[in-house]
């Protein structure tokens, strides 16, 4: 081990509080550096009282700052207390790797899709403990974060938040729920009763995998486009074998393969800026690029898929830097609605 993780050891080893429990040393730490931060000139004993723990204690994590992670502690014997000689702006808790860092950003941004709901707390507290059990040393804090980093997020509406937390309990419970559901092409809702299995983002927006009881198979709905929702008490048992992540996979987008639409192979030339963007991003989970020349300019992208409306709309929006190799059925619907866009 290295200096510091055999100084965390050490205060590890010292975690029996006066009441018996075991207690982190990051939290005492944190403390440590507020009280000193904050010029109240701490000394060891009053810190020992403050966080219920034995003054011998206080004085090893004062070293352990002071020598491992080289924080300008020093003593006044005028105020008997501790205070910095020099300016700690941030303070340097974390050691985490760039593949820890990228996850933890990512998981506190996924955080705002859910803003709001009772899902949104829990998990707030619970990343908020993982962060706080970090050892180490870093260079960032996570005021930071918000300066170095965003990420663009549709904005939920405040009904599809409530809706949201209604569902996700519902899911999480078992409890068979009714509500009223309007399809794209449908000029009214129809009532609609299921087992709610499962709720996935898709281009951010939330969508609800159910058992739909009188239909008799699983149907994807839009939260936005979901009304008049009931949660009942009954509960349900919820089928073996099946998996959310598994089951968005198996479409190109939300739609999902049912009643009599076969798997297909997809072929799809993309040239120039979209051949740069096909060898960049991963649409599909069974995708595959095969570069075409030298330059890269040229590629040609497969997957498989069920339906080919989305397909449809992903073709068109490249324009003329897509053409469509396979199946045919998806060229013809290309051509048909090229020709549409053509009408006054």
């Amino acid at each position: 081990m290295n200096r510091i993780q055999n100084g965390v050891a050490e205060l590890m080893s010292d975690e029996i509080g006066r009441n018996g429990k075991s207690r982190r040393p990051i939290y005492r730490i944190y403390e440590i550096h507020a009280a000193i931060r904050e010029g109240r000139y701490p000394n060891c004993s009053n810190l020992a009282t403050q966080l219920s723990v034995q003054r011998k204690t206080i004085q090893r994590d004062i070293t352990f700052m002071r020598d491992e992670l080289k924080l300008p502690i020093e003593y006044d014997e005028a105020l008997h207390g501790y205070y910095y000689v020099s300016d700690v702006s941030d303070f340097p808790v974390f050691q985490t790797s760039a593949e820890e860092l990228a996850g933890l950003f990512l998981a506190r941004t996924a955080l705002e899709s859910i803003r709001g709901t009772p899902l949104a707390d829990v998990m707030q507290q619970a990343f908020a403990k993982i962060t706080r059990g970090m050892l180490g040393q870093v260079q960032f804090s996570w005021s930071d974060l918000d300066e170095a980093f965003s990420r663009k997020i549709t904005e939920t509406p405040g009904r599809d938040i409530k809706l949201f937390g209604e569902i996700a309990d519902a899911v999480l419970n078992k409890l068979v729920t009714t509500f009223f559901y309007r399809k794209l092409e449908a000029t009214k809702a129809e009532s609609r009763r299921v087992h709610p299995l499962h709720l996935g983002e898709v281009d951010g927006a939330w969508y609800l995998i159910a058992h739909d009881l009188e239909r008799g198979a699983l149907r994807t709905f839009a939260l936005p486009r979901i009304t008049r929702l009931k949660v009942t008490s009954q509960k349900f048992v919820r089928p073996e074998g099946f998996d959310g992540n598994d089951h968005l996979k198996q479409s190109f987008g939300i739609w999902s393969v049912a009643g009599d639409y076969s798997r297909q192979i997809v072929r799809v030339e993309l040239k120039n800026y979209a051949a740069r963007l096909a060898q960049e991003r991963r649409w599909h989970p069974t995708q595959e690029i095969f570069v075409l020349n030298a330059k890269s300019t040229r590629v040609e992208i497969r997957f498989e898929i069920g339906r080919l409306e989305e397909v449809l709309r992903w073709v068109l929006s490249f324009g003329s830097h897509a053409k469509v190799i396979a199946p045919t059925e998806l060229a013809r619907m290309v051509q048909t609605e090229i020709e549409a866009m053509r009408q006054p």
